[in-house]
């Protein structure tokens, strides 16, 4: 039965059953290690807000097709038109078949964009299926970054985006993320956020293998986290927002963003001395 779905798949299907149990395509290994490589060629990321508040748009899981993605569009038209200092991301999962990233692109990178006011991505599982990696590296160049906020000499926020697209982080990224955690936390941000695609706390088993990370990667992740200080751990995947506080880090899980989904919203979160959130439903249609 396996075989029969994959060999019907096309470019509009949803259904990778080789991916859905291994990986199909270039590891997270091989993600991370050409993410590194294209960072050296692009050098560091530092973004000035020119004010120590501002706001930052994240949405999830939109799963656009070539035909349905009202509610991403509706989410860069709100971005756009906020006059406040800004960033954006979009917590991975950005489509949902084959063949559907120049439409993403079409929409993420808009005319006129600054890096002041990009959208920052990370993949979700969807993203690299049907051996998709190449072409998401072709838009969105790394799956593995960082980025920092800054008001003219001050240090406000730092932002690690990882590669959980396929439900684990690896031994070569984690190795990054300790020796990296180590460096930053005695830099004096005011605090430091990652974001990926994959929760860590599963409400069930929707998602497959891809679901959450194994139990001994999770504590790993955790303690380092909990560790240097991190604040906050944003991400999608679950299609169901969710709140959990652990070892002094809160990770804050989003609902989905995709046209079909039951109450789909977004996040606004306020940078300042605190962070306070908005989530704001999609119009109906």
């Amino acid at each position: 039965m396996m075989l029969l779905f994959a060999s019907c798949a096309n470019e509009d299907s949803t259904l990778d059953m080789k991916g859905m149990i291994s990986p199909n395509g270039p590891t997270v290994a091989t993600r991370f290690e050409q993410s590194m490589a294209y960072n050296a060629t692009r050098g560091e990321m530092h973004l000035d807000m020119q004010a120590d508040d501002y706001s930052i748009y994240v949405c999830t899981d939109s799963h656009i097709t070539r035909k349905t993605h009202r509610n991403l569009d509706y989410f860069i038209a709100q971005y756009r038109a906020e006059t406040a200092p800004k960033l954006a991301l979009h917590l991975g999962d950005v489509i949902d078949a084959q063949k559907n990233f120049p439409c993403a692109d079409s929409i993420l990178h808009f005319p006129g964009q600054t890096i002041e006011d990009t959208v920052f991505v990370t993949p979700g599982n969807h993203d690299i299926y049907f051996k998709q990696w190449d072409i998401y590296r072709d838009f969105f160049k790394s799956s593995v970054y960082w980025f920092d906020t800054h008001n003219g000499a001050k240090k406000l926020d730092l932002f690690i985006c990882l590669d959980s697209a396929e439900g684990e982080l690896g031994v070569a990224q984690m190795k990054w993320l300790r020796t990296f955690l180590d460096e930053k936390s005695k830099e004096g941000y005011r605090r430091i956020i990652v974001f990926s695609h994959t929760h860590l706390w599963k409400l069930d088993a929707s998602q497959g293998h891809t679901s959450n990370m194994a139990l001994e990667a999770t504590y790993e992740f955790t303690s380092l986290l909990a560790q240097y200080g991190a604040e906050c751990y944003w991400c999608g995947h679950q299609h169901a927002r969710q709140l959990v506080r652990f070892k002094g880090v809160t990770y804050r899980v989003l609902n989905a963003t995709k046209d079909s989904e039951s109450g789909p919203s977004y996040m606004i979160a306020h940078m300042g001395e605190h962070i306070t959130y908005d989530y704001i439903d999609y119009p109906k249609e």
